[in-house]
Formats: structure tokens, C-alpha cells, sequence
């Protein structure tokens, strides 16, 4: 427990001055509370037997303590205030701390979700996205639930336990002992059993995260689950996961059932002496029947708290076994880092420069080998070579969606790292093979990569991609909501949207991924005049694997295995054997005749 408040303690200090006024109205609540017993007291050995009380409460009554009815009145009033101001106070002290903890979730989010956004394409690529969002929500909350017990839990029934001991102890020793006795044995059964708890929670938690990550996957995929009729074979997955965080759950259910059943009959037994030793006293006139009810009063108040501060145990295991996986993403340092002297990119006029770079997803396993090439502005650059030759990853070092493991990335001649990350992802603009929709309207995704854009700039934009030809069949224009990864429109569509974002975006330099791959003739006329548009006068390069995009690129860059193996123009690579005039044959040959049946 004190380990993760230890980690996540900096996200308490904003509330400090909360949670310093919630914790003093607990201890209040405690006083209130353990001063409700004695008015009892006071009947019982005073009002019962007609005498008038003495000490402090006969002095504060003066001529009404020879009165029983009056003193009754007294001692059931003082009851109904006290109750009434431990239930105020402790609506009070609840509500802040609650509050608090709803705030501590909100900022643990935030912090793990504006993480989660710097850490590199590295770490995602690794990662499940349904597990990452059960981290962001379920662990979170396991966490909250803790942070906030230490001061609504812990905290009063510490206080509570520690007052009422005490007060035994003034009242008659032997009680104190008693009350203790148990002591000993519950933090054994604790012990025993927070152990297991704990790790009941971690299985459960990291079940939990792979059902999410499978039903985040399936229904993401769903065209392609329905396409091949998998059904059948997802239900199983789902079932084997699900299976899994049930027997995890079952163990964990036991357990926690298992650990009060535990404290109560520990706690019977420490009540049953503490019983039969009072009675004991109060026969032999050692002790007021008075002063018995209060103890047992206590006694009643007392294993309350310590069953309180045992159950707490299971909230710390669930707590662990969740930070533990909320410090897994906040310890990751896989991110692509922006230094504490990073300056902010001038406009750029669009020079790109690799020099000598080098690239692995893994350090052991380089990806990339010595790469170098240039585009400058009003340049459309081509990179061509086999799938799998590393053509995405040299352009996705450019925007620094990762970094380079040797070598340099420049643009306009400076370093990109010594350059801030927003400033210089904000002037390249992307176009992907399979455009990527957020949810929203059209609108909205063209505005994506400028949001401070005026509606008609956006339209603008989007009448120069071609976005208008299919937009003005829909139901509301621009402003139709489009299906969660625009699976409502077609490729051709999506591309289009695609290119008016950068359009909108106005960038020097854009970064092609072969557009036009895979779109009918009519779609691919649409974008390939939207791409027109977009690269007028800027620096583009271009994942190419259409002889279109290649007879028209300046200078095109074959790559394989990692490497630069040639450079040119189209023309001078198809004039000397080679990959590139080997693989442009192969588009050039002749469609086979199809095989007879």
C-alpha cells in the first residue's frame, strides 16, 4: 500500500488542503462516535437507580441532576445530537474525500493518456488496444478505490480502534488485553490471505484485458470476421478468454468470501471473553453494569474497524495487482523523446535529407541500413522496392514517428530532433494507403490536420480533392456522420477525404503511401486529380508501386532489404539491368491467358 502511495502521492498534493480538512472531520467523526456509549451509561447506572449523576455532567445540570425524568431527557437528547452530528460530519468528510478521489482518477487518466500518446509507434505496435483501455479504466478505478480508502477507511477506523483502546485501558486494563487479543490472530488471517488475494486480482485483471482486447479486435474487424464466416471461431476465442477471467474471478470471489468469514469468528471469539469476563466483574461488584454496557458497546465498535481495516486488504491486493500494470505503461520509456533544447521549426520550405540512416524496431534487429536520399521542394521523390523492403519505415522517419538508431534526418539542413515534435509533424501532412477516420462528420475529418480552419477553407479543400462529387448525395453534405473507421464509404471515398485533410492542412511537405492502390479506374481518377492538387510546388514523397506514379516521379529510390540498391529517374533505372527493370517487366508483361477448367 505505502509503494503505490508512494508512486501516485504526487497526484495528491493539488488536494492536499481536502484532504487534510476530510481527514479531520474523520477523526471528528470518530470522537462523535466514541462518545456515543456514555449517555447510556449514565442511564443505566444513574436515572435506573433514582441517584443524580456526578463529575462533569452533574455540574453541567446543576439543580436538574436530583431529577431522573430530567436527566433522561438530557441523555436521549445528547444521544439524538451526537448521532445527528456524526452523520453530518461524516456526509461531509465522505463527500470531500469521494470528491477527491473522482478528481484522482481524472488526473491519473489524463496522465496516462497524454503518455500514452508520446510513447512511440514502437511500443504500440506491441501492444493491444482493448488491454491498454481496461489499464486507462478498470485498473485506474482500483487505484482510486485505494487512495481514497487510506483516508475514508484506514483513517477513522485506525483512529477509532486506537480511542477505544485507550479508553479501556483508563477503564480497566484487563479489557484493553482482551480487546487486543484477537489482534495478533487477524493479522495472520491478513497476511495469509492478502497474498493470494493480490495475485487472484493480477490474473483476473490481465483476463480482463485480453477479453476486452479480443472483443476490440472482433468488432473492429467484423467485415472481415462475417466475410469468411469466423464466427464461429471468434466465439470460441471469446469463450476461452472469457473461461479464463471467470476461473481467475472464482478464485478471487473465494478468497475474498473466505477472509470475513475468517475475521468473524475470530472477532466471536475475542467478544465471547471479553462477555463473559465483564459479566464476571459486574457479579462480583467489580465493575457497574453501567460501565459493561459502554465496554461492549465498544466491543461491538472495535471488531467493526478491524474487520474494516482487514477487508482493506483485498482492496490493496486489487489495487496492487492494477498499479502494477499502470506503472508497466508509465515506466515505458519507448517514446520518441523531445529534448529540453528542442526549438520551434521555422516555416519550412520543404528540403528532406536522410544522411547515412540507419533503423530496427529492436536494437539487435535493424530494419534499416545506411540510408541515404534527398527531395527538395516542388520534388515528387518515389520510393520503390519489393513489400517488405522498409519503404514505410524510412518515410515514417521524416514526421519522427520514430527515431533514428544512426544517422540523421534533416530538414531544411536541421537535425529533427533538435526540433519540437508539434512544430515539425504539424507541416508534413500524411496520406495513407488506407486513409484513417476518426468519428465524426466528413467535416470533422477533413478539419483533423487543421483545426483552426474556417468551414469555407475546409470546403475549399475538399472541392479541390473531389470530396463534393459524392458528398452532395448524401443525406446532410458534409456534416453526415460517417460509420466508426468510415467503413459507411467506399476506398475511393476515403482517400479522397483523406487528401482534402491535407489539402486543409496546407504543408510543405506531404508523404505519399501509395494512394492509389487497390481503387477501381473511375476512384482512382478522382484521387489521382486530388493528388495533383496536393503536390503542386510541394516536397513529396511517395511509396510508388504504379508505373504512373513512377513515370512521373523526379527521382525515384530502389529499396531492398533496408538498403538503397539504386537511384534515378524512371527512365534511367528501366535502361540498366536491375530489381527496378526486372520488376517493371513483370507489370509490363502480358495478362496470361486464364487456365482451362
Amino acid at each position: 500500500m505505502f509503494e503505490i502511495l508512494r508512486c501516485f502521492g504526487p497526484l495528491l498534493r493539488p488536494y492536499r488542503a481536502r484532504l487534510l480538512l476530510g481527514g479531520v472531520l474523520v477523526l471528528v467523526v470518530a470522537a462523535l462516535e466514541l462518545a456515543l456509549p456514555w449517555p447510556l451509561k449514565v442511564i443505566v447506572d444513574d436515572v435506573l437507580n433514582q441517584r443524580a449523576p456526578d463529575g462533569p455532567l452533574g455540574n453541567l445540570l446543576g439543580p436538574l441532576a436530583d431529577s431522573p425524568s430530567a436527566v433522561l431527557a438530557t441523555c436521549a437528547a445528547a444521544l439524538v445530537v451526537l448521532a445527528a452530528l456524526a452523520a453530518l460530519v461524516g456526509y461531509l468528510s465522505s463527500r470531500m474525500l469521494l470528491a477527491v478521489g473522482e478528481r484522482l482518477t481524472i488526473d491519473l487518466r489524463m496522465d496516462i493518456f497524454t503518455h500514452l500518446q508520446r510513447l512511440s509507434l514502437t511500443f504500440h505496435d506491441r501492444q493491444r488496444v482493448g488491454d491498454l483501455a481496461t489499464r486507462l479504466t478498470g485498473d485506474v478505478n482500483a487505484i482510486q478505490v485505494l487512495l481514497v480508502a487510506v483516508f475514508a477507511t484506514l483513517l477513522p477506523n485506525l483512529a477509532l480502534l486506537v480511542g477505544i483502546v485507550l479508553i479501556a485501558v483508563l477503564i480497566e486494563p484487563v479489557f484493553a488485553v482482551l480487546l487486543l487479543c484477537v489482534v495478533p490472530a487477524l493479522y495472520a488471517v491478513v497476511r495469509h490471505y492478502r497474498g493470494a488475494i493480490k495475485q487472484a486480482s493480477r490474473e483476473a485483471r490481465i483476463h480482463e484485458g485480453q477479453v476486452s482486447s479480443h472483443v476490440t479486435e472482433t468488432l473492429s474487424t467484423i467485415r472481415l470476421v462475417q466475410s469468411f464466416a469466423a464466427e464461429r471461431r471468434s466465439l470460441d476465442r471469446f469463450r476461452t478468454h472469457s473461461q479464463a477471467r471467470l476461473e481467475a474471478g472464482l478464485r478471487q470471489v473465494d478468497l475474498l468470501s473466505r477472509l470475513p468469514a475468517a475475521i468473524e469468528l475470530i472477532s466471536q471469539v475475542g467478544r465471547a471473553a471479553v462477555l463473559f469476563a465483564g459479566a464476571t466483574m459486574v457479579l462480583r461488584g467489580q465493575l457497574s453494569l453501567g460501565v459493561l454496557l459502554v465496554l461492549l458497546a465498544y466491543l461491538a465498535q472495535v471488531y467493526g474497524p478491524m474487520k474494516a481495516l482487514a477487508r482493506l486488504s483485498s482492496t490493496i491486493g486489487k489495487a496492487q495487482a492494477g498499479a502494477e500494470r499502470v506503472e508497466e505503461v508509465l515506466r515505458s520509456t519507448v517514446v520518441v523523446p523531445e529534448h529540453g533544447d528542442a526549438v520551434q521549426a521555422p516555416p519550412l520550405r520543404g528540403d528532406i535529407e536522410l544522411r547515412g540512416v540507419s533503423f530496427g524496431y529492436e536494437p539487435d534487429h535493424p530494419v534499416l541500413h545506411e540510408i541515404s536520399l534527398s527531395a527538395g521542394p516542388g520534388q515528387v521523390v518515389a520510393l520503390a522496392g519489393p513489400t517488405g523492403a522498409g519503404k514505410s519505415t524510412i518515410v515514417s522517419l521524416v514526421p519522427r514517428l520514430y527515431d533514428v538508431t544512426a544517422g540523421q534526418v534533416l530538414l531544411d539542413g536541421q537535425d529533427v530532433r533538435k526540433l519540437t515534435l508539434h512544430s515539425v509533424r504539424s507541416q508534413i501532412a500524411v496520406v495513407l494507403q488506407d486513409p484513417l477516420m476518426i468519428s465524426g462528420s466528413i467535416l470533422d475529418n477533413i478539419a483533423y490536420g487543421a483545426p483552426g480552419a474556417s468551414r469555407e477553407n475546409l470546403l475549399a479543400a475538399a472541392q479541390a480533392a473531389y470530396v463534393d462529387e459524392f458528398v452532395d448525395r448524401l443525406p446532410q453534405g458534409y456534416d453526415t456522420r460517417i460509420a466508426e473507421h468510415g467503413s459507411s464509404l467506399s476506398g475511393g471515398q476515403r482517400q479522397r477525404i483523406a487528401i482534402a485533410r491535407a489539402l486543409a492542412a496546407d504543408t510543405p511537405i506531404v508523404v505519399l503511401d501509395e494512394p492509389t492502390s487497390g481503387l477501381d479506374a473511375v476512384s482512382e481518377s478522382y484521387v489521382m486529380a486530388g493528388l495533383a492538387r496536393l503536390t503542386a510546388g510541394r516536397t513529396v514523397l511517395v511509396i510508388a508501386h504504379r508505373l504512373s506514379t513512377l513515370r512521373d516521379a523526379d527521382r525515384v529510390y530502389v529499396i531492398e532489404h533496408g538498403r538503397v540498391i539504386d537511384a534515378g529517374t524512371h527512365t534511367e533505372l528501366s535502361s540498366r539491368p536491375g530489381l527496378y527493370r526486372d520488376a517493371n517487366e513483370l507489370l509490363l508483361a502480358p495478362e496470361r491467358p486464364a487456365a482451362r477448367m
